[in-house]
């Protein structure tokens, strides 16, 4: 399943809009918010049609699947938005991850757990805004978007902190030495709060991929934002979509797919945005000298001009 939805659901009381771009979407939020009347709503109207007094508008179909039978229902439902309501434990599970990833469906999951088995994006993280009328309500994204740096101040003490090894962190190492600052690895993205916690005095730049990075996303978020500048969070889609983003590659059709990605990542073969970068990347440089290795870049990638390109797609200056 590819594409972008919006989904609208309303009785004679109240109305629900979100948007969906990515296969997985999670609506969190607190108690008494609206969230569970939105699934209801759905599941009514899966049951009763325009009978139940609900309508449902959208290019694709929607399903609500509950426990007990949720595998089967899953493997049954085909190029449908499936939503998940709260309280249903197996959505933390690594048996309902797996159905997930080979599924063609997109999900919507409300939950209030960080779903760690799966790769989502802090920009599919969602919460609810009433509108100006309390009967309209909205969908927004729960964090702030850090897929850019309004410039880099590395020379004020920060130091680089990247998710992994290998070639993102070896990119923001020389881009650290070039601002005479250092970079060090978390080596997973789960132990970039425990740096943060062992090192409270340190100022980092921290940079991770946002589309697999909403797991991690609240207690990071929680953990920096009574720290001032002490932090600055750099969460672009990936190291994959830097480089294909930073005119280092050239390929009839690229710019089309960074400006729509949701019409060419299929939900079936890619569990996240970032698996699709890495896939693209790596199948337009093969054979060539930008041929990409997630584990080591390239001696081409390193060149002077090149590292200033990956530097202009980090800042907002353009």
């Amino acid at each position: 399943m590819t594409g972008k939805y919006r989904v609208v659901v309303r009785n004679n009381k109240v109305q629900f809009t979100l948007d969906i771009e990515r296969n997985i979407t999670i609506i969190q939020g607190e108690s008494a918010r609206g969230k569970t009347t939105l699934v209801e709503m759905l599941g009514l109207y899966q049951r009763f049609g325009r009978k139940s007094g609900i309508s449902v508008s959208c290019s694709a179909k929607t399903a609500v699947c509950t426990a007990p039978m949720w595998q089967m229902f899953i493997e049954n439902t085909h190029n449908s938005i499936i939503f998940i309501d709260e309280g249903n434990d197996f959505v933390v599970t690594r048996e309902f991850a797996e159905k997930v990833k080979a599924s063609d469906c997109y999900f919507v999951i409300v939950t209030r757990e960080n779903l760690y088995q799966l790769p989502y994006s802090v920009k599919s993280i969602l919460q609810l805004r009433t509108t100006a009328k309390r009967s309209k309500v909205t969908y927004s994204r729960a964090f702030p978007v850090y897929d850019r740096l309004d410039s880099l101040i590395c020379g004020d003490g920060y130091t680089f902190l990247t998710e992994d090894k290998g070639a993102g962190n070896e990119m923001f190492s020389h881009i650290a030495a070039l601002y005479k600052t250092k970079c060090i690895s978390a080596d997973g993205k789960s132990n970039i709060k425990k740096i943060i916690k062992a090192q409270p005095e340190d100022k980092f730049i921290i940079t991770a991929d946002g589309a697999a990075f909403g797991a991690d996303m609240a207690d990071v978020y929680r953990m920096i934002s009574d720290r001032g500048e002490q932090f600055m969070l750099y969460l672009p889609e990936s190291f994959e979509w830097m480089i294909l983003s930073s005119d280092i590659i050239h390929s009839a059709g690229l710019e089309d797919i960074l400006n729509a990605p949701w019409e060419y990542v299929k939900s079936e073969e890619f569990i996240s945005w970032e698996r699709y970068f890495t896939h693209l990347l790596t199948e337009l440089t093969k054979g060539t000298p930008l041929q990409y290795d997630k584990t080591k870049l390239a001696k081409a990638y390193l060149t002077k001009e090149n590292i200033r390109k990956i530097i202009t797609v980090m800042t907002a200056e353009r």
